[in-house]
């Protein structure tokens, strides 16, 4: 391998935490040396109860993050981590019979070879690191080009996990502290400006104050970065439940097999490491509101145990029998395309129905650059706060520059932009070209992540199927009738001129429905 791009790897795998991120310079710089056709990483899970697809790539698909249980049997198990503490790689025809759940998860195709590696954790746990390529041996080249792979592989898997682990402390630091205040009768310090209440938030605030009052599910979708948490909070706080607890739980960081544990809690002794009895997050919103973050993340076993709570509104602990009634009410929030998720089978349709009772879908920022300005003065003020220098003035020109731009990291990436502005400016002004970059003004394509004009193209992509279907949904609802009283124009609170604007252009003819 080039010592350079080695080194290059490495870098990587010490500049970012987030497995997401590193992963795809990894299979990059083996594309340089192998024929890859499939590229899988396995979390096996702590308790040896289980096998999970964590990510998958293929050539004609980017990385794709699964969280997929893979069911093997008992002594399919215990064969698997025989093979993990013997610590040796295995290719496909040195698979033998102790190799049995290897070789169920190999190519069933000619013309390939298999490569697994087990790769031991900083924390005593294993994954598996598996990949195909398209001819029938691997050289001894290619097989010490692996070896040499791995270990910066071990540590992108490393810094994900601590980062997961992290994420999972602070969210229970949060909710306890909630929790605290709530009893002390004292205000939520993590409450948020909400800006453009009366500009490209207006049908969105509409949405919030009609469900607000109710005990009803809410479904909020939007990119990464839109503010799908303020929202839920908005709700929340315009709710009976106000004065209850609002805990997030951020699904994609909870480890697999820890999840039912997380969510419902666990009994003293029910596993390995359960030194005492643990209150659950639903236990803990008991009485308030549960804002399930990034819902698509959620295995498929998981999804099941969730939707018994929201029918049932009881749960289990893990090791015990005793039902426990809770009064929860959960909003849920996804940036993933959910319609899609449900018909490949990632997703259970009856939990996407009991969670999208109401929808809400918000805008990208670059959809409401009426509020630009306002958003900008916010996190200017707040960032100057924080670092105790003056608050820069915002001129004309530097309104127009964040307006030409098309953030596709939306609120959270113009709130990092300004802040980092505030800082290189040292509250004199505000150095906003510096702080932008001219890498991200003009975003260059590269080998090892795709470009943000790709991802803005995909999310819309998935969003426009959301939004069509619930366009469709409110015409079945109101037979076709678009204006007037029980129309659908009342029905998402919108301008009839507005809303027959966006049939047009998802193509949707209400005639088709005024006969159902």
């Amino acid at each position: 391998m080039d010592e350079r791009k080695l080194l290059t790897l490495w870098i990587e795998a010490s500049r970012h935490t987030e497995l997401e991120a590193t992963l795809p310079a990894l299979i990059d710089l083996l594309k340089d040396y192998l024929p890859l056709s499939v590229v899988h990483l396995y979390d096996v899970s702590r308790d040896r109860s289980g096998l999970f697809l964590i990510n998958s790539w293929q050539p004609t698909r980017n990385l794709e993050s699964l969280h997929q249980l893979i069911n093997l049997p008992p002594p399919s198990l215990n064969l698997l981590h025989r093979w993990l503490l013997k610590n040796e790689v295995c290719v496909s025809n040195a698979i033998d019979e102790i190799y049995e759940p290897l070789a169920m998860l190999a190519s069933k195709k000619e013309g390939h070879a298999d490569y697994f590696a087990p790769l031991k954790l900083g924390s005593g746990a294993y994954a598996i690191f598996y990949l195909r390529i398209s001819h029938e041996v691997f050289a001894g080249a290619e097989l010490a080009l692996l070896a040499t792979a791995m270990r910066p592989l071990t540590v992108m898997i490393d810094n994900d996990q601590r980062l997961r682990e992290i994420q999972r402390l602070r969210a229970a630091a949060e909710a306890d502290r909630e929790s605290l205040l709530v009893r002390l009768g004292k205000t939520s310090l993590s409450s948020e400006t909400i800006i453009g209440v009366d500009g490209g938030l207006r049908a969105v605030m509409q949405r919030v104050a009609q469900v607000a009052p109710t005990n009803a599910s809410a479904l909020i979708l939007g990119e990464t970065g839109s503010g799908k948490e303020v929202i839920a909070r908005a709700i929340h706080e315009r709710s009976h439940r106000h004065d209850g607890p609002f805990i997030r739980v951020n699904c994609g960081a909870l480890p697999s097999e820890l999840i039912d544990s997380e969510l419902f809690g666990h009994e003293k002794g029910s596993f390995t490491g359960a030194s005492n009895a643990r209150r659950g997050w639903f236990e803990r919103a008991d009485g308030g509101t549960l804002f399930l973050d990034e819902i698509g993340e959620l295995p498929l076993a998981a999804q099941v145990r969730l939707l018994r709570v929201l029918q049932d509104g009881v749960l289990q602990r893990v090791g015990s029998e005793n039902q426990i009634e809770v009064d929860v009410r959960v909003i849920a929030a996804t940036h993933r395309d959910l319609p899609r998720m449900v018909q490949s089978g990632e997703f259970r349709e009856d939990l996407w129905y009991r969670l999208a009772v109401f929808p809400i879908i918000l805008p990208a920022l670059h959809e409401r650059i009426e509020d630009i300005e306002a958003l900008a003065q916010y996190f200017i003020e707040r960032a100057a706060r924080r670092l105790g220098v003056p608050t820069p003035p915002l001129h004309r020109q530097e309104i127009r520059q964040l307006s030409d731009y098309s953030w596709p990291g939306n609120i959270r990436e113009l709130g990092a932009v300004l802040e980092r502005a505030v800082i290189l400016g040292h509250g004199r002004y505000l150095d906003l070209d510096a702080a932008l970059g001219v890498q991200l003004l003009n975003p260059v394509k590269n080998s090892h992540r795709a470009s943000p004009e790709i991802n803005e193209k995909t999310t819309v992509e998935s969003l426009d199927i959301i939004i069509s279907a619930h366009l469709k949904h409110a015409l079945t609802q109101t037979y076709g009738k678009v204006d007037g009283p029980g129309g659908a124009a009342k029905l998402l609170s919108l301008n009839p001129n507005t809303l027959r604007g966006k049939l047009r252009r998802y193509r949707i003819d209400p005639a088709k429905y005024r006969h159902r």
